[in-house]
């Protein structure tokens, strides 16, 4: 380690430092002079032995081999230069990884680890299956503790980045994350953009660039070797993230999480964003500082609430969670259930539950909203809104331009499926509450044009509750589905105002 001005009148000669006989504890007390810090002279002459730090204790008064002294000259020369010492080591460990880093990406920093425990918290509440996403990934620190901290089935993340060359070093730093390493898709591409549109996410996380462009605050080796567009975001901070909160709401499935980091004066300037782009939930967390460091908002899930005789009647959207698909599954077992709604000749199990209703399911591509009903706050019914727009659907109701009349067809038409799960609340006016609720609702809050209904003609409990809810008319749909293997007939009923 050549500095003749930095040597005290017992340094070693040239010649010493090159015949493998220097210990490694003199070289760690010559590295600490140099550079100015113990701790970090540790992690240099650990990294050149190629050691932990166990491992280092254990093997301070051996000799250190020439190659370990280049390599430990090397990176001494560049910190003392002003590099980063976490550039110079070519590594940096974040949480459970140690991430390859260099000048393409952002060095990772002990507040981002908290932002990535809020993250994966979030994710594990998503069962059996969760989708999550880190946009501007960088060296991959959020987005790969996630795929190794998540649990390795039912597991997918997305790690994103604009810049192709952080990119390439998160591809590098993928190999870290073992064989969950399989569950993790990179994809190159401006925030959400760069994410599919099916199927939804449970959880989206970001540390985006949130440094004012006019900032005096910025330590200057930051500003100097750290990548700038992964730093700064405008003139207060905040142009990614105008995009990113707004953006993640058509990315999130209800009930789904964003949650981003900030600087420590940006909480309610955050806040303010989530809460004109309609999320519920929102919350800024301190860092270990104690300053204001992430904020997280969810996609709301209730559509609207109605008072009955019964109570309170909610209808909220199903969670990917296994307690609403466990329910789901003990609804469609019911002879009761499936006499009308799927057919008593149906054979569902939690597989057929996920395939159906679950992340990137049949419901989910078809853009069919599944709903859970509640009372008083306990699940007891099953509702799924669908728009007649699709040509087919609009067919089958007889609702196609030329059947009905009208060029639009079935656009702007809603229609909607319910069953009530639990029989002992049959008959209490439940069902009908929630009929014209959800066509209220339709009506209202999505638009709607008028809202359709197709029971089968024999079912005369459903048609009474149908009729009673403000569903009127009487045109029949021959042979509208085979039900139970039979054809049967469709009567078709319209909600409007």
């Amino acid at each position: 380690m050549v500095d003749d001005d930095a040597r005290s009148d017992g340094a070693r000669s040239e010649d010493a430092r090159h015949d493998d006989t220097v210990p490694w504890r003199a070289l760690l007390a010559e590295t600490e002079s140099l550079i100015g810090d113990p701790q970090h002279a540790r992690w240099i002459c650990e990294a050149a032995a190629g050691a932990t730090a166990a491992e280092f204790r254990a093997v301070l008064d051996e000799p250190a081999t020439e190659r370990m002294v280049a390599h430990l000259d090397a990176v001494v020369a560049r910190v003392r230069g002003g590099e980063p010492i976490q550039y110079a080591l070519g590594s940096w460990a974040f949480r459970h990884l140690e991430l390859t880093v260099d000048e393409r990406v952002l060095i990772p920093r002990p507040e981002t680890e908290e932002v990535a425990e809020i993250a994966i918290e979030l994710a594990l509440a998503a069962s059996p299956m969760r989708h999550v996403a880190d946009l501007g990934t960088g060296s991959g620190a959020i987005g790969l503790s996630m795929a190794q901290e998540l649990p390795a089935d039912g597991t997918t993340v997305w790690i994103t980045d604009a810049s192709a060359e952080a990119l390439a070093v998160a591809r590098a730093n993928l190999a870290g994350v073992g064989r969950n390493g399989k569950n993790v898709h990179v994809a190159h591409g401006s925030w959400t953009e760069a994410l599919p549109e099916l199927p939804a996410f449970d959880v989206i996380v970001s540390n985006p660039p949130y440094v004012s462009d006019r900032s005096t605050d910025l330590d200057p080796d930051v500003r100097e070797w750290e990548p700038g567009e992964a730093l700064f975001a405008g003139d207060d901070g905040l142009d990614d993230l105008r995009v990113i909160v707004p953006a993640a709401v058509e990315r999130l499935r209800p009930g789904g999480w964003l949650v981003v980091e900030h600087g420590f004066d940006q909480g309610g300037s955050v806040r303010e964003l989530f809460e004109q782009a309609a999320y519920d939930r929102i919350e800024t967390r301190i860092d270990t500082a104690g300053h204001d460091r992430m904020t997280m908002g969810r996609i709301p899930v209730e559509l609207f609430a109605v008072d009955t005789a019964a109570g309170r009647v909610t209808v909220r959207y199903l969670q990917n969670r296994i307690e609403d698909y466990a329910r789901l599954l003990t609804w469609l077992t019911r002879d009761d259930v499936l006499e009308w709604y799927e057919g008593r000749d149906q054979t569902f199990d939690l597989a057929r539950i996920l395939r159906e209703y679950g992340p990137g399911g049949v419901l989910e591509r078809d853009e069919t909203h599944a709903t859970i009903v509640e009372l008083d706050g306990e699940p007891i019914g099953f509702v799924q809104l669908y728009e007649l727009g699709d040509h087919e659907d609009a067919v089958e109701f007889e609702l196609d331009a030329e059947t009905s009349g009208d060029p639009r067809g079935g656009k702007d038409i809603w229609s909607l499926d319910l069953f009530i799960g639990e029989p002992s609340l049959h008959g209490k006016g439940i069902g009908r509450a929630v009929c014209r609720g959800v066509a209220e609702f339709l009506l209202d809050e999505w638009e709607a044009r008028e809202v359709v209904i197709l029971p089968y003609v024999e079912n005369e409990r459903a048609v009474a509750a149908y009729r009673a809810a403000g569903f009127v008319g009487d045109h029949v749909v021959v042979d509208h589905e085979m039900h139970e293997g039979v054809m049967r007939d469709g009567l078709r009923l319209h909600f409007r105002r």
